[in-house]
């Protein structure tokens, strides 16, 4: 079905692990559509087939509902159409930006200030959002990014050096907890729709060093960062193919075709 403006209704669904099943235009079930039609265009465009499927989603992906917001002046973003905000469990408002990755900083100015003000005001209970809102706001480079993600990792770390589903519960380890090293590497290294940030969301003020983390299309990167710069930015092709970075010195996106096994020394 659809509305008055001609975008789809997508229901009956369910808000992961909150409310009951009958609901409408939940963001996960938007961002995941909107994910999957687009990785589909992507996969025949490279296999050079299936046009007249191509432009049946080109055309769906612009019915897709917008996302549920709340009525107020600056809203933010709810997990269903026409309810009030809850305290998450799963940050459901949150999803497209982590992990469908749909948000970015590349996003238009009035998407990124929505999910924004949605990431700073979602209210959560401290569990399983614990890798979701960390690294929802190092995708968008919020400036306290790592000190958040340090205090939710430290007050759910044990003796043994793993962590816990939340601080002081004995509940167990859940799966999602493993994912803690992926998160502190979204600090250092990020490559959401195929563009590599080096250091998008690390403190400037304090200096790191990493080698070989993996970008979107199968790209090793090293770099380091010393009084606030970026001092040095090795990139290897392991597969060929376009590479897209976000050059630390510049701010502007540098594009060139890479050769398997082509390593690079990138300089401001």
């Amino acid at each position: 079905p659809t509305n008055a403006t001609g975008r789809v209704i997508l229901g009956p669904s369910y808000s992961p692990e909150h409310r009951g099943f009958g609901i409408d235009n939940c963001p996960c079930d938007i961002a995941y559509a909107r994910f999957s039609f687009e990785a589909a265009i992507a996969a025949a465009g490279i296999l050079s087939q299936d046009a007249d499927l191509v432009a049946r989603f080109q055309r769906q992906l612009t019915q897709l509902p917008q996302y549920p917001v709340t009525p107020e002046p600056e809203p933010m973003v709810t997990d269903v159409e026409g309810g009030a905000p809850l305290n998450y469990n799963i940050a459901v408002p949150v999803l497209p930006v982590f992990p469908a990755g749909l948000v970015t900083v590349f996003s238009s100015e009035e998407e990124q200030a929505l999910f924004r003000r949605t990431v700073e005001r979602v209210q959560w209970n401290g569990y399983n959002s614990s890798i979701i809102m960390p690294v929802a706001r190092a995708r968008l480079s919020f400036p306290d990014s790592a000190e958040y993600m340090k205090a939710e990792f430290l007050k759910r770390s044990r003796p043994n050096g793993t962590i816990t589903l939340r601080a002081g519960d004995r509940c167990g380890h859940f799966t999602e907890q493993f994912a803690a090293a992926g998160a502190i590497a979204e600090l250092l290294l990020q490559s959401v729709g195929d563009i590599i940030r080096v250091f998008p969301a690390w403190p400037q003020e304090k200096d790191a060093k990493f080698e070989n983390l993996r970008a979107q299309g199968g790209f090793l990167v090293s770099a380091e960062q010393k009084d606030g710069q970026v001092a040095n930015l090795q990139i290897v092709s392991t597969a060929g193919g376009k590479l897209q970075l976000l050059s630390p010195w510049t701010g502007q996106i540098v594009e060139r075709e890479t050769v398997s096994g082509e390593h690079m020394e990138i300089q401001p």
